[in-house]
């Protein structure tokens, strides 16, 4: 019996596109900057959810989040099944988009979700933020916002900065200059609940994690190949 494909994320078509990758008045992992040509492909609206992702646990597909190491885990808390999960590992990460017939984006593909051809600073724009995303909540207590609580970004997704970094399939190197292969490193994007400076969630932005880690500012979204249409 073939067993249906899981209730998951709704996405969004990203067009195919070109844009400048990095920045020049950022971190030197994020130089040199560089275009690059992205295809077309599907993209998770928001961070999967505690809710979702308790539902590959059930399903026996994806191992359980880690509930104890921060007070700001998500898993098995009431009141947060709508919260982006977090305090996943690498591995976790790409059970759940696996059995939910997605993958994780690579880095590339992450960046021009979040700011576009046009190279926005921010996936809203250029103005610093403000009350755009969900950010600056450590010394509140209050940790991660329910997902899609903010405004679009550019293509229409939600929470491309703050709430949880989230994985992708890319590994990480100290710049663009050199390819990297190195997988005991994987790429992280987007910011997280508690952060407070401006640089800390741009768009360019970069971070790594090993792929054990499980942070509480830590989460991920599903990304899908569009299919070339025949002609």
């Amino acid at each position: 019996k073939t067993q249906a494909l899981p209730v998951t994320a709704e996405q969004k078509l990203i067009p195919e596109g070109r844009f400048r990758m990095g920045s020049e008045d950022g971190e030197s992992d994020e130089k040199p900057v560089h275009e690059v040509k992205v295809a077309a492909f599907y993209m998770d609206v928001t961070e999967v959810t505690t809710g979702a992702y308790a539902a590959c646990v059930m399903a026996g597909k994806c191992k359980p989040a880690a509930t104890t190491g921060s007070a700001y885990c998500n898993a098995g808390k009431p009141g947060k099944e709508k919260h982006p999960i977090n305090c996943v590992d690498w591995n976790q990460a790409k059970s759940y988009c696996d059995w939910a017939g997605k993958r994780l984006p690579t880095e590339e593909e992450w960046e021009y979700a979040a700011r576009g051809s046009d190279n926005r600073k921010y996936p809203w724009g250029n103005g610093d933020p403000g009350k755009q995303l969900c950010w600056n909540r450590y010394t509140t207590k209050e940790g991660t916002c329910e997902v899609g609580s903010y405004p679009d970004g550019v293509f229409g997704l939600k929470d491309m900065a703050g709430n949880v970094w989230e994985w992708t399939s890319s590994p990480y190197c100290a710049d663009y200059a050199h390819s990297c292969a190195d997988i005991s490193r994987r790429v992280v994007r987007g910011g997280s609940w508690d952060f407070d400076r401006p640089s800390y969630v741009c768009a360019a932005v970069r971070d790594w994690d090993g792929p054990a880690n499980q942070f509480s500012i830590l989460g991920f979204r599903c990304a899908r190949t569009a299919r070339k249409q025949a002609r």
